[in-house]
This record gives structure tokens, C-alpha cells and sequence, in this order.
């Protein structure tokens, strides 16, 4: 693994973090305690010490500090010992459902911003002649997965809230109150969130078309009665059917990520411990092996903190 692909490493790394905390936007029986505290001290660490994560916020003057204040939010928020989202306690982490939106909020841009870095690196690699096809191919499945997690969350969200929506309209005789006006502020909220996601996705294969983005789109013009529904059909069906089809997305795609994500991080650790044994033994010769990085190339020096968890085959954060 040459330095380039040790970068994207760790950024797709920190990627994957900022994403499994849609985790908390699913209703299960309990949550890995263990993970959450992974997740939690993952999501700081790299702004807190010297990593290419860092080293690239340091060099993008406002839009860095601009990130990294986002990040700080986002920890502050919901990960934090202040947190009223997520909450260890004796029985386990407690998570409050109610509070989704304040995870997108946070989730959606710091994820979007971390691909941008990721694609300006790949670029700047493919214009020096470096080979980053394998972080580049785990890149793409990451980005697979990264969309369907994230329009199945938004998705469960919609349908609670059109649910909740037209329940607080019968309750008033079909007339809007303030409740019912509420959740519809809500519902646009999820739906701008979704938009963002479409917007940004960079995914062209029909499983993802048609099986996500067309198909919630569809509902979406369904439940805002811009598009009617298929004689017959009734909106039970029309949202069982669009749920279904984004679950089997993310089912089929999920397999895959771990596949490649696992033995890259792997990949990782190894190369980062074998950087540190030869700067050990000769820092003298490992500082004069290494190249001086083009203008845009960022943090290949930085140390890399990863270590695999033998339990899960997953890296600790």
C-alpha cells in the first residue's frame, strides 16, 4: 500500500464512522455498546491529532476551520457526554428517536464534505501516475452503501412522519392545526435531506436508480399528491413495496463493502506498523525514502492509529 492509498485509507476510515452513526436512525432492540464508544472516540480523534484528515482542514483555510467546527458540533451533539441523543446507561446505550433530524443534520454535509477530499486526492494521484485502484474500487462500494443506508433511514423517517401527518389531520376534522403543520415542517426537512443525498450520489447503475432514488422519489410525489397512485394501489402497498426495494439495496450491497473494507483496513494497520518499525530502526533513511508531496497532496506523513478488533474483523476506532 503505497502512502497515497494510506490516506484514502484513513479517510474512507473516518467516512465510515461519520456513516454507521445513521445506525441510530433504526429502531432495534439494543445497540452495541462497545461500537458506539469505537464510533464516539473515532469521530474526534482524527481532528484532534495529526492525520491526513487534519493535515488537509489545516490547509483549506476557511472551508477547513468551517469543517472542523462542524465536526466539533456534530461530536458535541451527539456523541458527547452532554448528549440528549445517544446516552450510555446501566441498561445499555439509550437512544432518542425523536432527535433524527439533528443526526442528518450533522451526518449528511460532514459525509459529503469527506468525499470531496477523497475525490481531489484520487484525482491528484491519477495526474502523478500513482495507482490508487484499490482504495479507488473501495471508495465506490462505499459509496454504494453510503446512499442506500442513507435513503433507508430518511425513508423509515418519511413514512413515520406521513403516518403521524395524517393522523393529526383526522384528529382535526381534515383541517391543518399547528401539530399537523409541524410534522409537515418535518417532512420537508426529510425530504430536502433526501434531495441532498440524490444530488450528491455519483452512482449510475439501475439497482441504485431505479431501486432507490426513482422509487422514493415516486412516493415522495405520492404522499405530496404531485403524482397519484397506480389504479388500485394503496399507500400501505405503494410504501411496503418502496421500503422493501431500498432494504434489498442495501442487503445486496452491504456484503460486498465488508469484503473489501475489511482486509484494506487490514492492509492498513499493516503498513502503518511497518512504517513505524523502520522509522524506529533508521528514521535517518526512512525521512530521505520519502518523496516530497506535490502542492496538493496532504498528510501522507501522518501517523495512522488504527487497530483491528479480532472479534468483529472490523478496525477500532
Amino acid at each position: 500500500m503505497n502512502q497515497t492509498s494510506e490516506v484514502l485509507a484513513t479517510l474512507i476510515h473516518y467516512n465510515v464512522a461519520v456513516r454507521d452513526t445513521l445506525e441510530y436512525c433504526l429502531n432495534k432492540p439494543q445497540y452495541d455498546t462497545n461500537l458506539f464508544k469505537d464510533k464516539k472516540r473515532s469521530i474526534l480523534i482524527e481532528v484532534n491529532e495529526r492525520t491526513p484528515l487534519k493535515s488537509i482542514i489545516d490547509n483549506s483555510g476557511e472551508n477547513g476551520a468551517k469543517l472542523e467546527k462542524q465536526i466539533r458540533d456534530f461530536y458535541d451533539e451527539v456523541y458527547g457526554d452532554n448528549s440528549t441523543i445517544l446516552k450510555l446507561a446501566e441498561d445499555g446505550l439509550r437512544v432518542d428517536h425523536a432527535q433524527h433530524l439533528a443526526i442528518y443534520k450533522h451526518v449528511l454535509p460532514i459525509h459529503e464534505a469527506v468525499n470531496a477530499m477523497i475525490s481531489g486526492v484520487i484525482n491528484d494521484a491519477h495526474a502523478r501516475q500513482i495507482d490508487v485502484s484499490d482504495m479507488e474500487s473501495l471508495w465506490n462500494l462505499d459509496e454504494r452503501l453510503y446512499r442506500g443506508v442513507a435513503s433507508l433511514c430518511l425513508l423509515n423517517d418519511l413514512v413515520s412522519l406521513f403516518n403521524d401527518f395524517n393522523k393529526a389531520m383526522a384528529d382535526n376534522k381534515g383541517v391543518p392545526s399547528p401539530t399537523s403543520n409541524f410534522i409537515s415542517k418535518d417532512i420537508q426537512e426529510v425530504v430536502n435531506h433526501f434531495n441532498f443525498i440524490k444530488g450528491n450520489a455519483r452512482i449510475t447503475t439501475l439497482d441504485y436508480k431505479e431501486g432507490v432514488e426513482d422509487k422514493v422519489t415516486i412516493l415522495i410525489e405520492n404522499m405530496t399528491g404531485r403524482r397519484a397512485l397506480h389504479q388500485g394501489e394503496r399507500f400501505p402497498d405503494a410504501i411496503r413495496s418502496v421500503q422493501n426495494s431500498v432494504s434489498d439495496y442495501v442487503r445486496a450491497t452491504e456484503p460486498a463493502f465488508r469484503d473489501a473494507y475489511v482486509p484494506a483496513m487490514q492492509a492498513l494497520v499493516a503498513q502503518a506498523k511497518e512504517d513505524a518499525e523502520k522509522a524506529q530502526a533508521n528514521p535517518t533513511a526512512v525521512a530521505a525514502e520519502k518523496p516530497a508531496p506535490a502542492a496538493s497532496s496532504v498528510g501522507t506523513d501522518a501517523p495512522l492509529s488504527l487497530e483491528i478488533d479480532p472479534k468483529t474483523g472490523l478496525p477500532k476506532a
